[in-house]
């Protein structure tokens, strides 16, 4: 008896084992569907004359400026001033382009004036009988987080001024793997 127990235990222990690598396979399979998009990718640094601002609001080059669904239809100026670029991602890849790297800012970072605030909140909530949520503080660290690897299009030999002949690569669809982590 004890044999028999010991041989079910083992085939349901592998059964269980089995049905989970399963389910792991099948969620990891499913990846996000790509799509192409059309991104405006800065050619020039934007300069703002404080180091400290410059680095928070500053778009610098190979940031991407906006990203756009297949067929947007740029301006004249747009076109003579970014570098488009047509792009096969997932809509999570296309949001992260032109999001800014940002940190929480705890509260005990926060100046008194608005630790007063907080504490005020807080207590006209209580007050009112109010669940209170505080929103996460955050400031920017730099403009974005992502960036075009400008390096791969230079090697092409391609030029800002390049822009006024028309896009160099209209024609072609880049993916994720022309994209850095700052």
């Amino acid at each position: 008896m004890k044999k028999m127990f010991n041989k079910k235990s083992i085939i349901i222990v592998v059964i269980i084992f089995a049905v989970i690598s399963l389910g792991v396979y099948f969620l990891n399979s499913k990846k996000a569907p790509k799509q192409i998009y059309e991104v405006a990718v800065m050619v020039r640094d934007q300069n703002n004359p404080d180091p400290i601002e410059d680095k928070k609001t500053s778009l610098k080059k190979g940031d991407v400026l906006i990203t756009q669904k297949e067929g947007h239809a740029w301006s004249k100026t747009e076109s003579i001033s970014y570098l488009i670029l047509r792009m096969s991602l997932t809509e999570d890849q296309a949001q992260k382009l032109t999001q800014a790297k940002t940190r929480e800012i705890k509260y005990k970072e926060l100046s008194d004036e608005e630790k007063k605030r907080i504490d005020e909140e807080k207590k006209r909530a209580k007050e009112e009988d109010v669940e209170y949520h505080e929103e996460p503080r955050t400031e920017t660290l730099i403009a974005r987080e992502y960036h075009v690897d400008m390096s791969k299009f230079n090697k092409q030999g391609f030029k800002a001024v390049d822009l006024i002949s028309g896009q160099p690569f209209a024609e072609e669809v880049f993916d994720w793997g022309i994209v850095e982590k700052k």
